[in-house]
């Protein structure tokens, strides 16, 4: 759906701000992990999640790429990881909102099969009345995990669950699950209703693509990742907060919710760093009230189109 001009197009090159990155070096990440071993993970106090209305969309942060969407009567759940160990990470931070308190889901959205984006023990416990949104290739990780159904998306491809349609776009990232080449897919999705759009591109660099998304699609909600871009060379698939927020400005979307960070240590960077960035970046680019940094379990309703 080609989008009509609006007071939130953009082609202009964000303002850079004077910012002392807290690299980490291999060590440290070491030392981190073994803090994390020994100390628990920080309890979240859960709050009411909201009851959004049919023209509203509701987006609630659950940790890292785990955010609960709620848009035109659907309950959206994308790269859920409720488990408390990624191999060697461990989580930081509880799940934002615990698993017993999730509403019913209708679609699952996997977008690719690295370990903390499809955790099999977490799509195991779900509820399997809901039906799984995946890259290609993934399928036969997650049939065995009882969904109702399982749906592969190659680039380009759509599915339409009720006013619902979940659109596969590319990205720029990687999708093999381990060291050996599985030619397994990765993607980002277009969420369209009625309602709004939210763009979700689960792990992605940044890339030119997202003008283009942003001159195609009217994009209510991008959620962006903005963690694990340290060392330099993790930015080849990840962005770093000036990157997301480039992302933002070329995707003219309306509100910025970051993703991909304070839940999991991946990367060199400190892990209240990402947040912090952009808090900064956003103010000097006069975009605070359109960024909604949200804790973990925090949400915001945003009415759609307003």
């Amino acid at each position: 759906m080609q989008r009509a001009a609006s007071k939130h197009d953009s082609g202009r090159m964000i303002r850079s701000v004077q910012w002392s990155n807290g690299a980490r070096g291999a060590f440290d990440l070491v030392a981190h992990l073994a803090r994390s071993y020994v100390l628990p993970a920080t309890p979240v106090r859960p709050a009411t999640l909201p009851s959004p209305s049919v023209g509203d969309i509701a987006v609630s942060y659950v940790g890292h790429a785990t955010v609960l969407i709620q848009l035109a009567g659907v309950n959206i759940l994308t790269d859920p990881v409720y488990s408390s160990r990624l191999i060697l990470p461990k989580r930081l931070v509880e799940p934002g909102i615990p698993m017993e308190r999730l509403p019913p889901l209708d679609l699952v959205l996997v977008s690719h099969g690295h370990m903390d984006h499809l955790d099999v023990p977490t799509h195991q416990r779900l509820p399997n009345e809901a039906i799984a949104v995946c890259a290609r290739n993934l399928a036969d990780l997650l049939e065995p995990c009882g969904y109702r159904r399982v749906v592969e998306l190659s680039w380009g491809e759509t599915f339409t669950y009720k006013d619902v349609t979940i659109r596969s776009v590319p990205v720029r990232h990687w999708g093999t699950r381990a060291l050996i080449p599985d030619d397994r897919g990765y993607t980002g999705y277009v969420i369209e209703s009625a309602a709004g759009t939210v763009f979700f591109p689960g792990d992605t660099a940044y890339f030119p693509g997202f003008r283009e998304y942003g001159r195609q699609f009217p994009i209510d909600v991008a959620l962006l990742p903005i963690g694990a871009y340290s060392p330099p060379a993790f930015r080849r698939v990840h962005m770093n907060p000036e990157d997301a927020l480039q992302a933002f400005v070329d995707l003219r979307a309306r509100f910025l919710v970051p993703i991909h960070w304070g839940t999991f240590a991946v990367s060199y960077e400190p892990i209240d760093e990402p947040p912090r960035w952009l808090h900064a970046l956003a103010a000097a680019n006069d975009l605070a009230d359109r960024v909604v940094i949200l804790k973990h379990g925090a949400s915001r309703v945003v009415q759609a189109g307003r």
